[in-house]
């Protein structure tokens, strides 16, 4: 089974996209392919090659530690396979196994974690942060002012944690 990790540093990164990189390993782990992470300068444009990538390099499953709605909703409509791990140091051989009995596999979309930035568009109207040429932002209402994420209406149960002025996921109450 061939499988994507991503990678920040030696191990697996905290964060899909915004791992350093992407490894494809075979079921005898070894490493058939490793590319940058186009994602890390690109924004939307950069993750939808990420996926591209992912897929061209015959992967089935994808291994993560944290992700974002928006992307595992896409790997999961590409019919990828998403297992969840949870310590980064995991050694690569363990994730070649047909069982990952150290994983658990995500097959919804709440699995992952919902977007601030997603969030922020989809309460100003689904406006984006990135151009489209000369067609402008979905019909071109969109300006550049910015999202501020104090304004958006989060879904029953969620809070934003505001221990400091970055933004922060949000976490589900108790």
């Amino acid at each position: 089974m061939i499988t994507a990790i991503p990678i920040k540093d030696d191990h697996i990164a905290s964060h899909f996209s915004r791992a350093d990189s992407m490894i494809i390993i075979n079921e005898q782990a070894e490493v058939i392919a490793r590319f940058a992470n186009p994602a890390l300068a690109a924004g939307c444009d950069g993750k939808k090659q990420l996926l591209n990538l992912i897929v061209a390099h015959g992967a089935e499953r994808v291994i993560v530690r944290n992700i974002g709605q928006q992307l595992l909703s896409k790997m999961l409509n590409h019919q990828l396979n998403v297992f969840h791990v949870k310590n980064g140091r995991t050694a690569i051989e363990e994730l070649a196994s047909d069982h990952l009995p150290q994983c658990e596999q995500f097959s919804e979309v709440t699995q992952g974690r919902p977007s601030m930035k997603h969030l922020a568009k989809q309460a100003n109207g689904g406006c984006c942060d990135h151009e489209h040429g000369e067609g402008g932002c979905h019909g071109g209402h969109c300006d550049s002012h910015d999202h501020d994420a104090s304004d958006i209406e989060l879904p029953e149960g969620m809070h934003m944690k505001r221990c400091c002025q970055k933004k922060h996921s949000l976490l589900r109450q108790n």
